[in-house]
């Protein structure tokens, strides 16, 4: 709904009230919850159009077990073994930090994260040992700075499995 037709709108209500045809109504009270309405309505449709930008980001480091590429999205058994490095650009390796997501607590309780910091390298059984099934790992570039900080990549994620 654009401006003009708000407008319209408005001018509408103010004839009927010239006219008095609305007796029960005030002016301010009809115009205010048309406002609001208008308001909540366009505050809705930027919330959506946010969350489509949001999940249509491209994975900026690639993850490598022992240099073999891990696709993200890939699933990964818990007894895997290996060292875990991240390149950017197929050809620098970067500091990366990984994070473990477990739901291990109670339905309802919000999850546990175990986080590794600024790795060069990781033995991919140490993250393991405290996964169980279904659990998620994020690998994403180290940052040094907030300012540095590239919004338009999405971590890369890997499911915990206990076996394939």
């Amino acid at each position: 709904m654009n401006f003009f037709n708000v407008f319209n709108i408005i001018l509408f209500i103010r004839t009927l009230f010239k006219q008095r045809k609305v007796i029960f109504l005030r002016m301010r009270s009809l115009l205010m919850a048309v406002i609001l309405f208008l308001c909540t309505s366009a505050f809705a449709l930027q919330r959506v159009s946010d969350f489509a930008e949001r999940n249509n980001k491209t994975i900026c480091v690639q993850a490598f077990l022992d240099k073999t590429p891990i696709n993200s999205g890939a699933y990964i058994p818990k007894n895997s073994k290996g060292i875990i490095t991240v390149f950017k650009n197929d050809k620098t390796k970067v500091l990366f930090n990984i994070t473990l997501k477990s739901n291990i607590g109670k339905k309802g309780e919000p999850p546990i994260y175990l986080r590794f910091i600024k790795q060069k390298q990781l033995n991919i059984s140490e993250l393991l040992e405290y996964a169980s099934d279904g659990d998620e790992i994020f690998i994403e570039e180290f940052v040094p700075t907030i300012d540095k900080v590239n919004l338009s990549c999405s971590p890369a994620s890997l499911t915990v499995v206990e076996s394939l």
